[in-house]
């Protein structure tokens, strides 16, 4: 219990830095670039998938999958892509409300998807959907 108590902290310690990036960017794309909050939101989704995706798989994970990385990688952007589609949708009906707290919607939504998005990429990169697991 305590050790995958620790890989659930590895996770979350490894989405903080394409996190605290993806706050200012999603600032910066809304208020100096003008886009609109969903197309910025989504440029900074894609950012923090990718950065995410390298940082989990080296510093979080067990290299148990026979899988190359090419084919964890598509795996895991495929997946955590339709988390985020779903994150991206509940921002942006959310935002319609609250348009003034799209920065805390953001953070809200991240919270709330970080269990399934760990158990996801626990599966993807440790090989447990090769073996039943």
């Amino acid at each position: 219990m305590k050790q995958r108590a620790f890989k659930v902290g590895k996770f979350l310690a490894a989405g903080v830095p394409a996190g605290l990036l993806a706050i200012p960017m999603n600032f910066l794309l809304v208020e100096n670039a003008h886009l609109h909050k969903s197309a910025a939101y989504a440029i900074v989704l894609l950012f923090q998938v990718t950065t995410n995706f390298f940082l989990c798989r080296f510093l979080v994970f067990e290299k148990s999958s026979k899988a190359p990385i090419r084919v964890q990688f598509v795996k895991f952007m495929g997946g955590i892509l339709t988390f985020r589609l779903a994150d991206w949708a509940i921002y942006s009906l959310l935002v319609g409300f609250f348009g003034n707290y799209f920065l805390v919607l953001q953070i809200i939504n991240a919270m709330m998807f970080a269990w399934l998005k760990f158990r996801f990429s626990e599966r993807v990169m440790e090989g447990r959907e090769e073996n039943g697991g």
